[in-house]
């Protein structure tokens, strides 16, 4: 008569080794080779990115100089001012990209808003002698071509160099038509007249200018702190690639490391890519906008940490399952052998994966054999409840009742050695018959295992 008895294993002798995987997801942040791949790119990132602002900047500058004196003096001093704004803020991003807030760039907010509210009051002054300048036509005519052409000018720079479609769209196209409305007043012989638009024109093509280089400023700033926290993030992935296999009390073992992405059922390596395709759309000019950025570094990427340490600690449970379904199996087996005449023949791992359920033969003198299924319940965070199952293949006559002494005799054993069980209970009137084949047990399609440290098998 064949039988399987299944006996469960005291959750308190699986709960220090799961202590010992949560213990080893703290892939430390502070690793000097990691800290320094960080900055590296960081540095790389920074040289690009206020790189194309700069330049960009240098290239408006260069037009403004085609300016009317008064207006050149006015945009040459706010684009001083934004040019000091970027290089403090690239500095402050070099020391601490995660400390950098929007907020801190009010300062320079403030003071080019003074510097328009001077114009401004300029503007409202030049107004009021409109009247002599009415009566005055040539001087009204001259006014006004001087600033027709400080518009355009100040339109083309914003058209050919700042990102206006990006972060204002469509403000470019309607100070445009105002130039066209002006162009045609002045065609017309209403030079007095267009003045007061072109001049406000003009003051907005100035404000628009000048939102523009802040707005690209502060993308570019969000841009670098969202690739900086998506890098640190990668980096520890990358050094989490292979870690030291610990022993059931979460030390590492010296000179022996384990495949995370194997062991965690390849959710490293979703987690790597989900990390790449983000930084690759962050890396993408035109795809998020600055707040976007801003929740890269305050929920995604901490959501993907996340993802890694909890791949990390799922990979680091299921080594230490793998290594304690063996330890178990031994002994079992060791406890069979004393309480009947059975000896060991062989082990497998079914699917020839460690991670599955491991499996241990025994036969007697008549070829009646034992087999010892040990595995873990399948649950979300990792292994589960640890329990045997004894399948006998009996070809002689045993009863229920010499099948169920045995398991008692064996679970007794068990405890002798200082592995607590329950008692043993029945599983199944028969044992599935494909599990006394051990080759196809090992043949069996749970997923190709590749060559990892392999615990020590008993013989």
């Amino acid at each position: 008569m064949s039988g399987a008895k299944r006996i469960t294993v005291d959750a308190g002798a699986w709960q220090e080794a799961n202590a010992a995987a949560a213990r080893l997801r703290a892939v430390r942040r502070d690793v000097p080779a990691l800290l320094e791949g960080v900055r590296r790119q960081q540095r790389e990132e920074l040289d690009r990115a206020f790189g194309e602002v700069e330049g960009r900047q240098r290239r408006v500058e260069q037009v403004l100089t085609g300016l009317s004196d008064e207006a050149r003096r006015s945009e040459l001093r706010t684009a001083k001012r934004l040019r000091d704004q970027s290089e403090r803020l690239r500095g402050r991003l070099a020391s601490a990209v995660d400390e950098m807030r929007a907020g801190q760039d009010e300062r320079i907010r403030e003071a080019v808003e003074r510097e328009r509210a001077e114009r401004r009051e300029e503007l409202q002054a030049l107004g009021r002698e409109l009247d002599g300048l009415r009566a005055d036509r040539d001087r009204a005519a001259s006014v006004a071509e001087r600033t027709l052409a400080d518009a355009r000018l100040m339109r083309d720079a914003i058209r050919a160099e700042l990102p206006h479609e990006r972060f204002a769209p469509g403000r470019l196209d309607r100070l445009e038509r105002r130039i066209a409305t002006a162009e045609g007043n002045l065609a017309d012989g209403l030079a007095a007249e267009s003045l007061s638009l072109l001049q406000e024109t003009f003051l907005e093509l100035a404000d628009l200018r000048a939102e523009l280089v802040l707005l690209d400023q502060e993308w570019q700033a969000a841009r670098v702190a969202a690739l900086d926290a998506l890098t640190v993030v990668a980096e520890r992935v990358r050094f989490a690639a292979r870690l030291p296999a610990p022993d059931e009390r979460g030390e590492p073992i010296k000179g022996l490391t384990f495949d995370v992405d194997h062991w965690s059922g390849g959710e490293l390596a979703r987690v790597r890519a989900d990390l790449d395709a983000r930084a690759g759309e962050v890396r993408d000019g035109g795809a998020p906008t600055t707040g976007e950025l801003r929740e890269v570094v305050r929920r995604e990427a901490p959501d993907l940490e996340r993802r890694f340490e909890e791949a990390v600690t799922r990979a680091t449970a299921a080594l230490l399952a793998s290594q304690a379904r063996v330890n178990v199996a031994e002994q079992v087996v060791d406890a069979v052998e004393d309480a009947t005449g059975f000896a060991w023949t062989e082990n497998a791992y079914a699917g020839d994966d460690q991670r599955a359920a491991f499996y241990s033969k025994l036969r007697h003198l008549n070829d009646n054999e034992i087999v010892i299924e040990v595995s873990h319940e399948d649950v979300d965070d990792g292994p589960g409840t640890l329990a045997v199952r004894i399948l006998s293949y009996d070809r002689d006559t045993a009863s229920e009742e010499e099948l169920a002494e045995r398991a008692r005799e064996i679970a007794s054993g068990l405890r002798e050695r200082g592995l607590p069980v329950g008692d043993p209970v029945a599983d199944a009137p028969r044992p599935d018959p494909g599990l006394a084949d051990f080759d196809s047990i090992r043949t069996a399609k749970r997923g190709a295992a590749s060559p990892r440290p392999r615990p020590d098998e008993r013989r």
